[in-house]
């Protein structure tokens, strides 16, 4: 056995250590903020570890070394299991930093311990410094599309978009899901409306209204205010083109955002803008006499219908 995989050689400065009730209640916690999956929890999956909510954080020595044991004696190669290590040997939190001692003593390739210091921050919830380590160049992306996922969780402490972004820059992660292209396209929409439009040009029709139609509810879905203001201007000045136009009013009028607050009215004043005031749909000529900003929407209409002669 090389001394690495034994438990008493690896933790021979405390070879009771137990975690500190303080240490496990955090991990616990910040299991819950990150939807009940720490990146703890999807490298011990790696190992066929089953029901790892329960094996991590150990909260005895014996646990601890049980833990120890599995990855020791699981199939993945030296590096992945001395990643493993050191992520534990992290959590001890002591003045000397052990996880550094036991990276240079077993020659931790530099790429592997720059990956665990990023998910080890994560799981404490610190952004910053995680995206620090996550975005070195020598790192191949493991786990991409989840580290974007919890990047974007707004209601997170210390949570930041334009780490979102600068990880989404440098990295490229596939958004594979659904869920990771709507949190990643929030994102976008808080930044800016039109960043956000030309985006959704990235793809293919199908993916592009979605896309679409998740931008217009976003809009609308903003709290009154100036903000939604300059949102909804933003959204009605987008230079969408004929099958975009189609989309837009048909997700306004008969689509997710029918219901939303004022979805007629941005509707009318794209055609106000645009000037196609002419052949209106029943939708919309239910809106004369309606007033907008103090403005009669007969009037508006009026104002720039062509003459007849």
């Amino acid at each position: 056995m090389a001394p690495w995989e034994d438990f008493d050689s690896v933790y021979s400065f405390n070879k009771n250590f137990v975690y500190d009730g303080k240490v496990i209640e955090q991990i616990l916690s910040n299991r819950r903020a990150l939807d009940n999956q720490l990146f703890a929890d999807r490298l011990l999956g790696l190992l066929g570890v089953k029901a790892v909510t329960k094996v991590y954080p150990p909260k005895s020595n014996a646990d601890l070394r049980t833990l120890f044991g599995h990855i020791v004696s699981s199939p993945l190669d030296i590096h992945h299991k001395q990643a493993l290590i050191y992520y534990l040997l992290k959590d001890c939190r002591a003045a000397n930093d052990y996880a550094s001692q036991f990276s240079r003593r077993f020659h931790l390739p530099e790429k592997y311990r720059l990956f665990i210091e990023g998910l080890w921050n994560l799981d404490r919830l610190e952004f910053r410094r995680a995206i620090e380590y996550l975005t070195e160049p020598s790192i191949i992306p493991t786990f991409p599309d989840e580290i974007l996922y919890v990047l974007t969780l707004p209601q997170l402490p210390k949570h930041d978009d334009s780490l979102v972004m600068a990880y989404y820059l440098t990295v490229s992660p596939p958004l594979a899901s659904t869920k990771v292209r709507k949190a990643f396209f929030r994102t976008l929409c808080r930044s800016s409306i039109t960043e956000a439009f030309y985006f959704t040009r990235n793809y293919d029709d199908s993916l592009r209204q979605n896309y679409l139609a998740q931008l217009i509810e976003f809009v609308h879905a903003t709290e009154a205010g100036e903000t939604r203001s300059k949102r909804a201007m933003e959204l009605i000045g987008l230079p969408f083109d004929d099958q975009e136009e189609g989309w837009f009013e048909d997700c306004l009028l008969h689509g997710n955002a029918k219901g939303l607050h004022g979805a007629k009215d941005t509707v009318m004043m794209r055609r106000l803008a645009t000037g196609k005031v002419e052949n209106l749909s029943a939708d919309l000529e239910s809106l004369g006499g309606k007033k907008v900003d103090g403005l009669n929407w007969d009037i508006l209409r009026q104002g720039i219908q062509p003459s007849q002669t």
